[in-house]
C-alpha cells in the first residue's frame, strides 16, 4: 500500500546522504579562462579640426519668489526676537510672535495681488 502518492520502490532507494552528493569546489580559481578581453583600437589622432562655435550657458531667467523672501524674513525675525530673550531685553513675547506672523500675511497677499497684477498687465 502507498501513501501519499509514492511508489514501493521509493522505500528500497537509499538515501543520499551530504557526503554522497558530489561538491563543487568554490574556493579555488576556476579552471576555465572565463571572457578574454582585447584591447579596443585607438584610432590615431586626426589633425586638429577647428573649434566649435558654442553658444555660451545662458541662465533661465531667476525670478525672486515673494514667499522667500517673506519666509526669510520671518525667520529672521524669529532669530532677533530669541537673541533678544538671550540678552533680557523685556518684551512682550506674544505680541511680538503675532505681529511677526501678520505682517508675514500682510506681505504675502501683497506680493501675490503684485505679481498678479504684473502678468496680466
Amino acid at each position: 500500500m502507498t501513501t501519499n502518492g509514492a511508489d514501493a520502490t521509493d522505500a528500497t532507494d537509499p538515501v543520499r546522504t551530504p557526503t554522497d552528493v558530489p561538491q563543487e569546489d568554490t574556493m579555488t580559481t576556476p579552471t576555465s579562462p572565463g571572457p578574454t578581453t582585447t584591447p579596443i583600437p585607438t584610432a590615431a589622432p586626426a589633425t586638429p579640426a577647428a573649434p566649435l562655435a558654442v553658444a555660451p550657458a545662458t541662465r533661465p531667467d531667476r525670478v525672486l519668489r515673494v514667499g522667500t523672501i517673506v519666509w526669510g524674513l520671518v525667520i529672521a525675525a524669529i532669530g532677533a526676537l530669541i537673541l533678544a530673550y538671550a540678552l533680557d531685553v523685556d518684551f512682550d513675547t506674544e505680541l511680538a510672535v503675532i505681529i511677526v506672523m501678520a505682517a508675514a500675511g500682510v506681505l504675502l497677499l501683497g506680493g501675490t495681488i503684485a505679481n498678479s497684477l504684473r502678468r496680466k498687465g
